[in-house]
């Protein structure tokens, strides 16, 4: 296994207290997979087989409601891992895993990952952490949809975005990868014909701008907000 996995493992949270003689026998043990976009890296319900770590790209992890509505609930990029909480308690995927970008993710199989986990508790515990986090996240989604009009849950949306996976541009701005208006309106609980309408709408009051496949939004916005 190459050098750079190494370094990609030793570099994420997860693993970085690992000795180097583990770092590179979870290398040669990880599985390399390449996605398009729109692929589906697992759905929900199926066998859990492994951790992955995220190399490149961007996912949505997903569930339906029960009347076969998506509900996007996070949006993960490069560093990130996902597929956790079904290796800790042996169940069936809870969510659906979609790529959003051409994705490029290294699988940790199961057996591997429990062992770590025997081997070095503190993974358990950042496991925890991160977990409890995600946690807050999803509690904040949903008290927006419940305290928020659509706007204010669109505005929030962006700049979570923008946070998450955004690139400061020195110019005042940031940009991020925008998703499709779909996958804006299963995050935010709406329409995507509101989405487009009211995406339009902070474009005419300068809020967000939008060329091509990109968004942009301008820094002193997220300052005010995580004010």
């Amino acid at each position: 296994m190459s050098a750079p996995v190494v370094e990609l493992l030793a570099a994420n949270p997860l693993f970085a207290e690992l000795a180097p003689s583990e770092l590179e026998a979870l290398a040669t043990a990880a599985e390399r997979h390449e996605y398009s976009r729109d692929e589906t890296v697992f759905a929900m319900q199926q066998p859990a087989d492994g951790l992955y770590v995220l190399v490149s790209g961007r996912v949505k992890v997903s569930v339906s409601s029960s009347g076969g509505k998506e509900i996007i609930l996070a949006t993960l990029g490069p560093g990130q891992f996902f597929g956790e909480m079904a290796l800790l308690d042996n169940e069936p995927r809870s969510a659906s895993v979609v790529t959003q970008l051409p994705t490029t993710v290294y699988r940790i199989r199961r057996a591997d990952f429990e062992r770590l986990v025997e081997a070095y508790p503190s993974i358990a515990r950042k496991l925890l952490r991160e977990l409890s986090m995600r946690l807050r996240r999803a509690n904040a989604q949903m008290e927006s949809l419940v305290t928020l009009d659509v706007v204010g849950r669109l505005a929030r949306y962006f700049i979570n975005l923008a946070r998450q996976h955004g690139q400061l541009l020195g110019n005042g701005w940031v940009a991020v990868r925008r998703p499709t208006h779909q996958d804006i309106a299963a995050s935010v609980g709406t329409s995507r014909e509101t989405v487009t309408r009211l995406i339009t709408d902070l474009e005419t009051r300068g809020l967000v701008v939008n060329e091509g496949k990109m968004s942009y939004l301008r820094e002193e916005v997220l300052v005010e907000e995580g004010s």
